[in-house]
């Protein structure tokens, strides 16, 4: 899955950024069932300073959320927010 970094210095490899959007968005669902996590998703990427280059792609990562699929892309700090 391809990113476009759309603030400065993300500080941690841009797959590692992703997974920690990922992770917090399906900490989120998993808490709050009726969430929108495609737009959860690109709100998390957002504050990370990423946005996803496929919606396509995008998409299928909220469906494997959804579907209860761990999603792996990078390393997670630990931190969910």
């Amino acid at each position: 899955m391809e990113f476009t970094e759309i603030h400065g210095d993300l500080g941690a490899p841009v797959q590692d950024v992703a997974q920690e959007a990922i992770d917090a968005t399906a900490t989120r669902y998993a808490r709050t069932p009726d969430v929108d996590v495609l737009q959860t998703l690109r709100e998390q990427l957002h504050g990370r300073g990423l946005a996803a280059v496929s919606d396509t792609e995008l998409e299928e990562v909220a469906a494997s959320i959804r579907a209860g699929h761990a999603v792996q892309l990078g390393e997670h700090d630990g931190s969910v927010d």
